[in-house]
């Protein structure tokens, strides 16, 4: 049974990490009256600095317990540049997204803001959301939690556990949030609950026809990027990339996210479809 401790382990790590970065940070405002960015880079500092090493030190009970360690593990910096498939798929689908809502004139776009408004705080953001959720996450989630169930079960029932566990990681922090007087990072709704397994479903089938973590990566910080200076900026108080207007604006921005995650779940099938039938066929 030991891959149900090696699970357990690895899921009560993000989550008290994840409760552990959100508490300093606060802290660090109450007590030190700490600016956004210095919260964010507490909270950034705190999760990968638990998470990371963590994760690295189970792996290696995961490859004893497998009896394989690959030659180059899924994390491994040389599967860096798939990074970058995931950034440019995730821009790829949320521009079909704005041209399909524009198109419709659900969503027109007023004006594209000059880069001089907007790049500082975005290169804060992606430094922030990189060390506080899409490496730490992905590394925890599509790496290591994956790999442990796929020990035990079927891909397919892999993945889904692997979703369920990520939702389940965020409604334990936010209850734990609760429990001790902290104001929950995440507001728990119907239209949350149906996101957060659709997005996992789509980072982990990212990883599966790439082989690496890093395109999940990549695609997470893309996506978390172009949701905050892109689609709703006003939501949380950065400096927008364009401003967009149209009959149903919401509705626009809700195609795009549409787009990013159930784009990127059928662009993932049909290459794992493609790459089976042609294993199949030689």
């Amino acid at each position: 049974m030991k891959w149900i401790k090696l699970l357990l382990i690895g899921w009560l790590t993000l989550v008290a990490s994840l409760f552990l970065a959100s508490l300093l940070g606060e802290i660090s405002a109450q007590l030190f009256d700490a600016s956004r960015d210095f919260q964010n880079f507490i909270k950034g500092l705190v999760m990968s600095g638990l998470v990371v090493p963590i994760v690295l030190y189970l792996y290696q009970h995961v490859y004893r317990m497998t009896g394989n360690k690959p030659s180059t593990p899924v994390y491994s910096w040389k599967r860096l540049y798939h990074f970058f498939t995931g950034v440019f798929l995730a821009i790829a689908l949320a521009s079909l997204g704005i041209i399909i809502a524009g198109y419709q004139g659900w969503l027109i776009i007023e004006d594209w803001h000059a880069p001089n408004q907007w790049y500082g705080p975005l290169l804060i953001n992606i430094t922030f959301a990189f060390f506080y959720e899409a490496l730490p996450e992905e590394l925890g989630l599509r790496g290591l939690l994956y790999d442990v169930l796929r020990y035990r079960f079927a891909t397919w029932l892999s993945v889904l556990l692997q979703t369920l566990l990520f939702l389940l990681v965020t409604i334990a922090v936010a209850l734990i949030q609760a429990l001790v007087g902290l104001t929950p990072g995440v507001s728990i709704n119907i239209g949350y609950i149906i996101l957060i397994p659709c997005f996992g479903l789509c980072l982990q089938l990212l990883r599966l026809w790439t082989g690496s973590l890093w395109t999940s990566i990549g695609f997470h910080l893309a996506y978390l990027e172009i949701m905050r200076f892109a689609i709703s900026p006003h939501q949380y108080g950065v400096s927008p990339i364009i401003t967009y207007d149209g009959s149903m604006p919401e509705l626009g921005a809700l195609i795009c996210v549409i787009m990013m995650v159930i784009g990127g779940i059928i662009v993932s099938l049909a290459i794992l479809g493609a790459k089976r039938f042609i294993r199949k066929s030689t």
